[in-house]
């Protein structure tokens, strides 16, 4: 609890002013939730257990009592000899590049999922549920929309959900009419890994290059993914060839997809570091202008809490279309990842009560406090003591640490009482300079780039069996001609016009109405 949390976020973490990413789009930020807002979903202890995490009541924090939340549940297979020094914590979800916020976690979510809420039947072809105005399903109580993983619930999710939920119906379509033979289940499984390998694709080569657009890292991404030959060459090439080269050339010449399955030395995991570095939430803006995108008009203007959670879909009942919504994520901007940019919405957050998950009341979270007892909690080292084991040198002064801002300098050694050694991961990385055309952190950086090519390699599908006989000849064509343009565009072609040619997808659109 040193530095009170809720102190760090008031004085270091909250936003003053939105400050811009200018190179992305509102969609790379939604992009990266949409990825991972199941695989770092840590079991925890009931909100009625007694074993609770208690934040006095500090700072701007005005709610009645300390901020109190339960604790990270450990998982109880590793508990071993050393596990207070390697403590290690079960996920409520799959952590495989699987879908599952999609598809769900186990065979009866899916199932439910592949029905027809109204008629109870099973959805023919393969199908995942769309109703006839293409959304999907919703809760009749709550609103809350139906998906495989829909905690932290707003617009951007609900946008990325339903689109790749009508990408694997499309990809059904594809696969029946090509593939003789198969049954509608299958036709399900052989869908739902294409479409997984196109996320996978769209996050290595696009999103990535995306957020840290620097020279190298392009072709460095694509090498991940198609070898250095799909690189300039194009992917077909690459897999053409990608038979005849030797195991240990294939991640760098041909990509991973071929090559053989490694897990690195250890069982397959995320670990607490690559959690943390995914601490974003100031790609969050503080409202979304929702924009009619053939005419360019407003059609309102949202605060995050009115498109979150159950109110997700508050824009569509007010009459804007998803290609409006899409298009608005498009030409808007995320916050930049950087000090003093945390959503202030975040910092009072409203969780509503789920009693399925263990939240029988509505809680209230100062969630950059959060942040920053989470990474505490579960043994994630402080700044200078990650950086150093990730073999660099550590900061040296509370200028070197503020890049240089007096003022910032000194808040920061007067919250950490003048303690250099105990600024938390998430204030240093924050404070970085970054690298030229880089979205976040050096630091941040070289745990990504590990886990790139870890996630990859370490599953089959995307491997070993990253091959015709699984994915089917039609889906691996599927995969090789779509990228995050071409799944946009296939079911709402309208917005062909806001895509810049050649510009990454997740760059800003162009503005079509002027």
């Amino acid at each position: 609890m040193t530095p009170n949390p809720l102190i760090v976020s008031q004085r270091l973490l909250a936003r003053k002013e939105f400050k811009p990413a200018t190179s992305l789009n509102l969609l790379a930020g939604a992009w990266i939730q949409f990825q991972v807002h199941d695989w770092f979903g840590h079991e925890k202890e009931g909100l009625n257990s007694d074993k609770q995490l208690r934040v006095p009541k500090a700072g701007d924090w005005d709610e009645p009592g300390d901020m109190t939340l339960p604790k990270t549940k450990p998982d109880p297979e590793v508990l071993t000899s050393q596990d207070d020094k390697y403590p290690a914590y079960r996920n409520a979800d799959p952590q495989w590049w699987d879908g599952s916020q999609i598809y769900g976690e186990d065979e009866d979510e899916t199932a439910k999922l592949r029905t027809n809420p109204a008629t109870g039947t099973r959805c023919p072809s393969g199908h995942l549920y769309v109703d006839k105005d293409g959304f999907l399903p919703s809760d009749p109580e709550t609103g809350a929309t139906a998906s495989g993983f829909t905690d932290n619930w707003w617009l951007g999710l609900e946008i990325l959900h339903t689109l790749f939920a009508k990408e694997h119906n499309a990809i059904c379509d594809r696969l029946k009419k090509d593939e003789d033979g198969l049954s509608d289940d299958e036709i399900f499984e052989k869908a739902r890994l294409i479409n997984c390998a196109i996320m996978a694709k769209i996050h290595t080569v696009e999103w990535t290059p995306g957020i840290l657009a620097h020279p190298a890292i392009k072709p460095a991404l694509d090498a991940n993914w198609m070898g250095l030959l799909g690189h300039f060459f194009g992917e077909g090439f690459s897999r053409a060839v990608g038979h005849v080269w030797p195991n240990v050339l294939k991640d760098m010449v041909t990509g991973i997809p071929l090559s053989e399955t490694d897990h690195h030395g250890a069982p397959y995991a995320l670990t607490e570091e690559f959690t943390a570095t995914y601490r974003l939430h100031p790609l969050i803006p503080e409202s979304v202008a929702v924009i009619d995108f053939q005419t360019g008009q407003p059609r309102g203007s949202y605060d995050m809490e009115e498109i979150a959670f159950t109110k997700a879909r508050e824009p569509f009942k007010a009459g804007a279309t998803m290609q409006d919504a899409i298009y608005s994520f498009g030409i808007s901007h995320p916050g930049a990842i950087t000090i003093r940019n945390y959503p202030s919405f975040l910092r009072k957050l409203k969780i509503p009560a789920d009693p399925k998950n263990g939240r029988d009341r509505e809680q209230v979270l100062d969630l950059a406090a959060v942040d920053i007892l989470r990474d505490r909690e579960r043994g994630v080292p402080r700044y200078n003591e990650f950086r150093r084991q990730l073999h660099r040198e550590p900061v040296t002064s509370w200028e070197e640490l503020a890049g240089g801002d007096v003022a910032l300098a000194n808040e920061l050694k007067e919250v950490y009482e003048g303690k250099l050694e105990n600024v938390d991961t998430m204030v240093g990385m924050f404070c970085e300079p970054l690298p030229e055309g880089f979205g976040f952190s050096d630091t941040a950086f070289r745990i990504f780039i590990l886990m790139a090519s870890r996630r990859l390699k370490s599953d089959r599908f995307f491997t070993t069996d990253y091959r015709k006989e699984f994915y089917t000849a039609a889906g691996l064509k599927w995969i090789r001609r779509t990228g995050m343009k071409e799944v946009i565009l296939r079911h709402y072609p309208q917005l062909e016009s806001a895509f810049e040619p050649g510009k990454n997808p997740f760059a800003p659109w162009r503005h079509v109405a002027q």
